[in-house]
């Protein structure tokens, strides 16, 4: 995967990936990750807000679709929403976003440099 720097600008979307799909985020000089988030929530009742919440690089390939995601597939022009499975491996379509992983709402972040 390349090296692309990928962020959170919601704190809600942000603390709920580090919950159900344990994503190590870096907001500002805090490392947000499943065993900080109470030590977080505590950090922003004191008035702190983060403008991003990064992944952390070795969680990069984390965002990357696999087997059972339900993903919107976009080829040719045309989108549609489908559960990945063995035979769509490797992937054909032009771009993907991760819907929902492992039952579970899956929020896409932001890749630098795109609005």
């Amino acid at each position: 995967m390349s090296k692309h720097t990928f962020f959170y600008t919601d704190p809600a979307a942000a603390l709920w990936m580090v919950k159900a799909h344990r994503l190590k985020l870096l907001a500002g000089a805090f490392c947000v990750q499943p065993e900080s988030v109470d030590a977080f929530l505590a950090l922003l009742g004191t008035g702190a807000r983060p403008e991003r919440y990064v992944v952390a690089s070795e969680c990069v390939p984390m965002l990357e679709p696999k087997v059972g995601d339900v993903v919107e597939e976009t080829t040719n022009g045309k989108t549609k929403v489908k559960r990945l499975a063995t035979k769509d491996f490797p992937l054909a379509g032009t771009s993907y976003e991760i819907l929902q992983r492992a039952g579970k709402p899956f929020f896409t972040p932001t890749r630098a440099g795109e609005r």
